[in-house]
């Protein structure tokens, strides 16, 4: 009986062990997950800049005023009529029709106006032009460029877009042209207003200086050939306007415009004399360099002066010449010195004592 009792006590513990066991190895090991994740978009740029800078014509001024002289009444008063020291074509090619491009200066053709694409993106500009009759008197329009030479006289007046010349008419004619864009010259930014939030925005770069334009003239021609004592001429009518080009290549015949200032044109000097020990700054054009610096000799003639006796040290738009104190120790007494370009005529100096 007590063997009995001790058997029944082992197999319990033994089943409550067990149980045990199986409790713990019920849970199963974690194979998936996962997590939500919120989707942002950092916005739209648009980064398209439309910016056309269109002729301007200032109050007084018209540029395509013209005056016809058919009978040479100029050529053969050598301009008498008008204010001492004005111009006009030479006879070797004159045509009779003379545009203002100066105070004192007339042409055959008109100044050149500029449409300028400081855009992003392609832009197409469209020159209208026509004639408005003055009176019945008007001289008849030529046809072309070439004006008749004999029988009933006519004018020409052509207007000129890039490369493209149109024979102006009564009846209004359009010239369109495509001016490419820049994007080069813009760039992406961030910008902060005032409530200091930051934004994205597309903009002209600080250093952007250079873009495309087309050029827009007026030329004319008339007979030479008699005209009534009462005959006119016809006005000549320009405008033009520009939209986003959406279709069309840009033209070859832009030119580059720029908004950086313009270096000189012809090589000059600060000052007519140089005293020994000091300087004088010598502007160059673009691509111009000085040669040589010769000193006139007793003879009257110019030999290198070497280089010993003077400096050249690189400024804006040219070089700064110096002239050594040294120098009158060897030549005793004031000079004279050539600055030898590598184009152009050469600059004479006054070399002074001090």
């Amino acid at each position: 009986m007590l063997n009995t009792k001790k058997i029944l006590a082992a197999a319990l513990a033994a089943t409550m062990v067990f149980g045990s066991s199986l409790t713990a190895f019920a849970e199963d090991p974690v194979t998936s997950g996962g997590s939500d994740g919120a989707g942002a978009s950092e916005g739209h740029l648009e980064k398209e800049v439309l910016n056309v800078v269109l002729p301007t014509v200032p109050d007084g001024s018209t540029p395509f005023n013209y005056t016809m002289d058919p009978e040479r009444l100029i050529r053969e008063t050598e301009g008498a009529k008008y204010a001492e020291g004005t111009t006009f074509p030479e006879a070797e090619g004159d045509t009779g029709v003379y545009f203002q491009t100066a105070e004192k200066t007339y042409a055959n053709k008109s100044n050149v106006l500029q449409a300028i694409n400081k855009s992003s993106c392609d832009v197409k500009l469209s020159v209208k032009v026509n004639t408005t009759q003055k009176s019945d008197k008007d001289i008849a329009l030529a046809t072309s460029s070439t004006v008749a030479t004999e029988g009933t006289p006519n004018l020409y007046l052509g207007l000129v877009v890039g490369s493209t010349k149109t024979t102006v008419k009564a009846e209004e004619q359009t010239v369109d042209k495509v001016i490419a864009g820049t994007p080069g010259n813009f760039e992406t930014t961030v910008v902060t207003n005032d409530s200091g939030v930051k934004s994205y925005a597309y903009k002209e770069k600080a250093d952007a200086s250079t873009w495309k334009a087309m050029n827009i003239s007026m030329e004319g021609a008339v007979s030479n050939l008699a005209i009534a004592a009462d005959a006119t001429a016809p006005t000549v009518n320009v405008t033009w306007a520009y939209e986003k080009a959406t279709t069309g290549t840009a033209a070859e015949d832009a030119v580059d415009y720029s908004t950086a200032p313009a270096g000189p044109t012809e090589a000059s000097a600060s000052a007519t004399s140089v005293a020994v020990g000091g300087s004088v700054n010598i502007t160059l054009p673009e691509g111009v360099t000085i040669s040589e610096i010769q000193k006139k000799k007793t003879d009257g003639t110019f030999n290198t002066l070497p280089t010993d006796y003077y400096t050249l040290e690189d400024i804006t738009n040219g070089k700064k010449l110096t002239i050594k104190a040294n120098m009158l120790t060897t030549y005793t007494s004031a000079t004279k010195i050539k600055v030898v370009l590598s184009e152009g005529d050469p600059i004479s100096l006054d070399v002074t004592a001090n």
